[in-house]
């Protein structure tokens, strides 16, 4: 059947569609819905969405590039020039009167944001009542400023005896004159760890006496 409407007036169907398209509150997933609108809607928030990302990334490289690569303790500076100050005192010392045995892992200690001349190190070989012949004691640096070694070059232990055993104390000191400066976290070092003391109460870690004197940056 003929429509009996003006062929150039708008359907119904038309209107209804339009009505949908013009409520704000019609959801993506209902007819009608103006998809244009939608998608440049999408397409502004993926440029923004990327412009942050781009933007991060690049504030996090500027900050790597500035900072460097400094090992834990964040400093960089140099220690040269740097001289030893006031009286020997005893930077670590985990030695305790506990019975002892044999095989130790390596103790650890910090200076705590301090710089030290180190002066001394004594580790401690009862091996059972018989002593053991001295090799060598030492640091590595666990954390600290990049600018320092990692490993405090071995220091060639002399002995002395401990109730009337030879050879348990192994015992190295550094000469005042070419200063070893420590700052950082450091782990004590022993060449013979199969006759190196510990026991309970130092938690398996070998025992070791570290002695210090303050180190002062030029000027100061």
């Amino acid at each position: 059947m003929n429509n009996p409407q003006n062929a150039d007036a708008p359907s119904i169907d038309g209107i209804a569609g339009d009505i949908v398209d013009a409520d704000p509150s019609n959801g993506a997933r209902r007819p009608g819905k103006n998809t244009t609108a939608a998608k440049l809607a999408k397409a502004r928030f993926r440029w923004i969405a990327a412009l942050v990302l781009v933007l991060a990334v690049g504030a996090v490289l500027a900050v790597t590039l500035h900072s460097g690569t400094p090992a834990a303790g964040g400093k960089t500076h140099g220690f040269s020039g740097y001289v030893c100050h006031g009286t020997q005192a005893t930077l670590f010392d985990n030695i305790n009167a506990e019975a002892v045995s044999n095989g130790a892992s390596r103790p650890t200690f910090s200076t705590h944001g301090m710089a030290y001349c180190l002066m001394y190190i004594q580790t401690y070989h009862w091996n059972k009542g018989a002593g053991s012949p001295p090799g060598s004691v030492g640091l590595i640096r666990l954390g600290g400023p990049a600018a320092l070694p990692e490993y405090i070059a071995s220091l060639s232990a002399k002995a002395s005896s401990s109730q009337g055993v030879p050879n348990v104390n192994w015992f190295a000191s550094v000469p005042i004159t070419k200063p070893v400066i420590l700052d950082g976290t450091y782990s004590c070092a022993d060449s013979d760890p199969s006759t190196w003391s510990s026991d309970k109460a130092s938690g398996g870690a070998g025992f070791c006496i570290v002695y210090a004197n303050l180190a002062v940056a030029p000027g100061r």
